[in-house]
């Protein structure tokens, strides 16, 4: 008898880990980067760069909402995918920092 935990499997059409954390490495990028305003100079929207980051990774919009609606619903799972998503986006500060592109905002 197992702990009473389920395992969940992933369903088709839903992507994987490895598929999952480029993506939400790059929407996380964006959405820092935009901070919910508007960039000097940029008339673009939010859905805009979202649509660039699923040109990039080539995928459609309706596939990458249906993945992170599953995943939403199954924290067990997208947990490690966020712990992996955080360590691409701490080595690219630490990598922006070595090369001098860190600005100090006081």
């Amino acid at each position: 008898m197992s702990c009473g935990k389920k395992e969940v499997s992933i369903p088709s059409g839903v992507f994987s880990l490895e598929e999952m954390v480029p993506v939400l490495v790059d929407i996380h990028v964006i959405e820092g980067a935009r901070n919910g305003s508007l960039i000097l100079g940029d008339t673009n929207t939010i859905e805009d760069y979202y649509s660039k980051v699923y040109e990039k990774h080539g995928i459609l919009e309706a596939d990458f909402k249906k993945s992170f609606q599953f995943y939403s619903e199954n924290p067990a799972l997208f947990v490690p995918i966020f712990e992996r998503v955080l360590d691409s986006l701490k080595i690219q500060g630490e990598l922006l920092a070595k090369r001098g592109v860190e600005l100090d905002y006081d």
